[in-house]
């Protein structure tokens, strides 16, 4: 007989993952509130994975393993969130860590605003060795936060493995697009918001995010600064009546605009790899070049480093004030 519905579905796509995924599901076990089910998609391993997985499902029976021909990460997740039965699905990629917290206090968070569609979290970032590197606390944390982000017409992203969100309207919305990789979460985060919905973060540090160095190339950085920008225009000009525009379509545009708005957009390209140069060089024990790209960054992008600065100083000075 099936078991009864569990209040969360963890969902994680595996891939090639036996080096690091034992720890991944060691956190998901070790979790405070035990009402979960966690389905893990091996999307076509070829290592020691399928065995891995095999073995956590034979001990715990909240463990569910689908096995799918390798069709890359879209697909492997819309056969995680068809195979879960929970309202709220929990992200969790195969080589991250939840602290052990994170699914009851995600879930009170998310269960204290019924007009919220996902949340995300706070979190700490950490190299191969486990070994933290820095904490990110990302925006919004608020409604005044997020109708500011879409007031000032920004594209929003969120760290996809952090995110607690709600299955049903995953599911209306057709779930995760195969055409919009790299960043297909934020293709689907963005049309959760295009119905009106919330999506807030969470000032919790509830999530480990492993960093791989040179997981991320610089042409594939751009790719992504590219997609995430074309799926944000469309998002605005739906809300402003207008067409939605094809990538090609866009492209073209984009390269109709005045050189002011060409350089301004290369700019903000330019910053967005060095954050992520910079957070790469940390995890290879580098700290005078990831000093040296986080500086060239915000030079470029003074506003969103102010914002950084003042994010990650702001425990600082409440815990002095207490």
């Amino acid at each position: 007989m099936e078991s009864p519905m569990p209040r969360i579905s963890v969902v994680m796509p595996a891939y090639n993952e036996a080096a690091l995924l034992p720890a991944a599901l060691d956190s998901v076990q070790r979790q405070s509130l035990a009402d979960f089910e966690c389905i893990i998609v091996d999307d076509g391993s070829t290592d020691a994975t399928p065995q891995i997985l095999a073995g956590y499902a034979a001990r715990d029976p909240r463990f569910r393993v689908v096995t799918q021909p390798n069709g890359g990460i879209s697909r492997a997740l819309n056969a995680g969130l068809a195979a879960a039965r929970a309202p709220w699905i929990a992200r969790l990629d195969g080589d991250d860590i939840m602290l052990p917290n994170r699914l009851e206090r995600q879930l009170a968070f998310a269960d204290a605003d019924p007009r919220l569609a996902a949340c995300g979290c706070y979190y700490d970032i950490i190299d191969m060795a486990g070994r933290r590197r820095g904490t990110r606390q990302p925006l919004p944390r608020s409604r005044d936060e997020l109708n500011r982000f879409l007031a000032a017409r920004e594209p929003l992203s969120f760290t996809h493995p952090t995110m607690l969100y709600r299955r049903d309207l995953a599911l209306r919305l057709g779930g995760y697009r195969h055409q919009c990789e790299p960043c297909e979460d934020v293709d689907l985060f963005a049309r959760m918001l295009a119905t009106g919905a919330a999506i807030l973060i969470q000032p919790e540090i509830l999530m480990q995010y492993r960093i791989r160095p040179g997981s991320v190339s610089g042409r594939a950085a751009a790719g992504q600064f590219q997609m995430t920008r074309y799926l944000y225009h469309n998002f605005y000009a739906a809300r402003d009546g207008q067409p939605e525009l094809s990538l090609a379509e866009f492209a073209a545009l984009q390269r109709r605009l005045p050189p002011w708005q060409r350089l301004r957009a290369y700019l903000q390209a330019l910053s967005d790899r060095l954050y992520r140069r910079s957070s790469a060089a940390l995890m290879v024990d580098q700290p005078v070049r990831a000093g040296l790209y986080l500086a060239a960054a915000s030079c470029l992008r003074p506003v969103k480093a102010i914002r950084r600065g003042l994010r990650s100083a702001w425990p600082l000075v409440t815990r002095g004030a207490g």
